[in-house]
């Protein structure tokens, strides 16, 4: 008992540290990430910080695994190299008793990853593309009086005259908007303007009493209109078509929903939702093999191996979806390939870890006379 709580202590501790770090060093990247598209107009700068959450949050359950894994390295190697596994093995703990320390905290992380994955995960996929649909909503509404705003990459031009917010909706007075596109450009003024999204939850910037100006280079045509009311989807710009406005998108779907649908495109989803929670235990296995090291041995072999060996899991299971997603295998086929297939060879490692001493004509490390 003092053994095996130790253990767990110590492995608990390693992992929140790890998970922590990680986690700032992911929440960073995407907030560089997001500042860089909210520079070029991509989205609007008032929802960085949202996309940065949220992306962090759908990115959670394989750092989760990561840590996990870095954390039984580090433990074990550490037993390892203070020669405190030997003074326990003398003591008559063998190297299996590790194996229930670990279950005790891979057992837990398995179903909060699993929960995260089936309930979570697509409430926060869901939140990511109703920011990104709603950011021109909020990138119009930081316009202000005479002032001239661009997006993308000066694609869009903006101007308007004057701005008056009621009830956090902004109205405009005198509104300029050019548009630029590899047909010609587009020049739209009108006198008044107001944002609707009401239609097909797609951002709309409705103009009222205006002209538009249609110069099409490549046609070596011009046109002119007048029109009462003009309104054109701002988010035709961020590439969002109706289609994938109405159609719920197979990674937004419930996962209750995604197991009625029998079709390769929601079982390729419901296998993704369900590796990520699976993998941890082959990997827990695998981290407790390479974390036995030589008294004066290094550690950092056995993380770079273990990343390593994650990266290949990894892209194991993106074969496995891809083959569901193909209809060459099925939900089933593809789990009890990839992460049976996954499971035998992590169990064969951790036996022979433990017995190959016993079994001198069989070691890897035998060497001929």
């Amino acid at each position: 008992m003092i053994f095996q709580r130790s253990i767990l202590r110590e492995k608990i501790t390693v992992a929140a540290v790890i998970l922590f770090t990680l986690l700032t060093i992911t929440s960073v990247l995407f907030l560089v990430k997001g500042l860089r598209s909210a520079a070029v107009g991509n989205v609007a700068l008032g929802t960085v910080l949202q996309l940065m959450l949220i992306t962090t949050l759908d990115y959670f359950p394989l750092i989760v695994v990561v840590s996990v894994m870095i954390a039984i390295i580090m433990t074990v190697s550490r037993l390892y190299r203070d020669s405190e596994m030997a003074v326990w093995q003398s003591s008559g703990v063998s190297g299996l008793s590790l194996l229930k320390p670990v279950a005790m905290l891979v057992l837990p992380m398995f179903l909060f990853i699993l929960f995260l994955n089936v309930f979570f995960t697509p409430w926060t996929t869901q939140q990511l593309a109703e920011y990104r649909n709603q950011s021109n909503i909020q990138e119009l509404s930081l316009l202000k009086n005479g002032t001239f705003r661009t997006a993308d990459n000066g694609k869009r031009v903006f101007f308007v005259d004057e701005v008056t917010v009621t009830n956090k909706i902004p109205a405009f007075k005198n509104i300029f908007v050019a548009q630029k596109s590899d047909k010609g450009t587009t020049l739209l003024m009108a006198q008044t303007a107001h944002l609707d999204n009401k239609f097909d939850n797609r951002a709309f910037l409705v103009l009222q009493n205006g002209h538009q100006y249609d110069d099409k280079t490549q046609e070596k045509l011009f046109q002119s209109m007048l029109y009462a009311q003009y309104g054109f989807s701002i988010d035709e710009f961020t590439k969002v078509s109706s289609a994938d406005v109405n159609n719920i998108p197979t990674n937004q779907r419930k996962t209750s929903m995604l197991w009625q649908d029998t079709t390769s495109d929601a079982q390729a989803e419901v296998y993704r939702r369900l590796s990520d929670s699976f993998m941890i235990i082959p990997m827990a296995m695998i981290a407790l093999v390479l974390g036995y090291v030589k008294p004066r041995g290094s550690r950092t072999w056995g993380v770079l191996t273990g990343l390593l060996v994650f990266l290949i899991y990894l892209n194991m299971i993106k074969f496995g979806e891809s083959a569901v997603a193909d209809g060459k295998w099925s939900l089933l086929r593809s789990v009890l390939t990839v992460h049976g297939v996954c499971m035998v060879l992590a169990l064969f490692a951790l036996w022979y870890r433990q017995n190959s001493w016993r079994l001198s004509g069989f070691s890897l490390s035998r060497k001929s006379n």
